[in-house]
């Protein structure tokens, strides 16, 4: 009964007569906003939110993560500096997503793919983007990659004396690396894309549907960022029922103390969203997710158009087979469009998260994935 519900339910929230009228009730609701000012009520409440956060990070980046070092950097970021034993293999870049925090791949110590990475040797950089505020709200995509990636790329040159790295991008992290990589790619030995949506064409899953019908200019005229409890509700709304039962479903059966730990760290880590700056956030999802502009060579970043052909370097593009946030159709389809002779799919029956933190994971997945890097290093 409950996987028919859950069936017909999904088909019922991505028919086109349900998305238009969501909509078009999403958008009067902001207009209605306006009235109320909740817009700027929400901005007040960011300002809150970052004070809030600054108290939370030391512990949030301390308790079970690797050692690391921050590295201060000019704007709303710093770089983290994995501690390792010496290595002349070339250094990883991991660039994050902007919707959840950086530490998703440093969850755990039995289960962290940075740990990983430094136990074959490798020197590990890390960005670790900042919550940001009202005043960030102009911030550009342009300035991300120009300033931001670009920034902590020569960062990373100037310590350890190497001119190219191995860019490791995290879902939008990889979209950020992807663009980056294009524009400078004599500073690239190698890409690495985990769960990176590319190609919005011929998704069909519940996120993808929304997203392309959301009206942009409105929400963020009224919000300035957009929030990260926004999305938390788009990404419960993919499956509501799940997130219901998922509770009583898991503690139905005894648990070991190490497995709750796990399934704690996960759900603090799917809801600790940061706001996303507003301007980012509209060139990402108009440009790609509703135009699809960046797999045709059609996306403009600064003015000049991101070209797939800048791809020559050595390029992993690693995939979950059941991934409904990033779907694996959203991903793989770009290895067409890169000229690289020497690249790789890696697609893996796993999901979103399962591909960061599950045993199977990190038994079978990440030692191909740092045997891949180790032969290119």
């Amino acid at each position: 009964m409950r996987k028919t519900f859950d069936q017909e339910f999904r088909k019922g929230i991505k028919k086109d007569d349900f998305v238009n009228s969501f909509s078009k009730t999403i958008d009067s609701w902001f207009t209605l906003s306006k009235f109320f000012g909740i817009g700027e009520l929400y901005q007040k409440y960011t300002e809150q939110f970052f004070l809030l956060n600054k108290i939370l990070e030391p512990i949030r980046d301390n308790l079970n993560r690797t050692d690391s070092e921050s590295i201060e950097m000019n704007g709303q970021y710093h770089l983290l500096h994995y501690k390792s034993k010496k290595s002349n293999k070339t250094p990883i870049l991991i660039v994050y997503s902007l919707i959840n925090r950086h530490y998703i791949l440093d969850l755990l110590p039995k289960i962290s793919v940075v740990q990983h990475f430094i136990n074959k040797g490798f020197d590990v950089y890390a960005t670790d983007w900042e919550t940001p505020t009202t005043f960030d709200k102009d911030m550009t995509l342009e300035k991300y990659i120009h300033e931001y990636v670009e920034n902590s790329v020569k960062k990373i040159q100037e310590i350890t004396g190497f001119k190219k790295i191995t860019l490791f991008g995290y879902c939008w992290g990889g979209i950020l690396s992807l663009i980056y990589t294009t524009m400078h790619p004599e500073t690239v030995k190698n890409l690495v894309l985990h769960a990176t949506p590319l190609d919005l064409e011929k998704p069909d899953t519940v996120i993808e549907k929304w997203t392309k019908q959301i009206n942009l200019d409105i929400m963020i005229e009224k919000l300035g960022n957009v929030p990260g409890q926004l999305l938390n509700f788009a990404f419960i709304m993919r499956n509501p029922l799940e997130s219901v039962l998922k509770y009583p479903n898991y503690f139905k059966k005894p648990r070991s103390l190490d497995e709750i730990q796990q399934f704690m760290a996960i759900e603090m880590w799917l809801y600790d969203s940061r706001p996303i700056t507003g301007k980012v956030y509209k060139e990402i999802i108009k440009k790609i997710y509703q135009k699809n502009q960046l797999i045709h060579n059609k996306m403009k970043v600064g003015g000049k158009f991101v070209d797939l052909n800048k791809l020559t370097m050595p390029v992993l593009n690693i995939v979950g087979q059941n991934d409904d946030l990033v779907p694996s159709d959203s991903s793989k389809y770009v290895m067409c469009h890169i000229p690289s002779t020497d690249k790789e799919l890696i697609e893996y029956p796993t999901g979103h998260v399962g591909l960061c933190i599950s045993k199977k994971a990190h038994e079978e997945l990440w030692p191909r994935v740092t045997e891949w890097i180790t032969k290119r290093s």
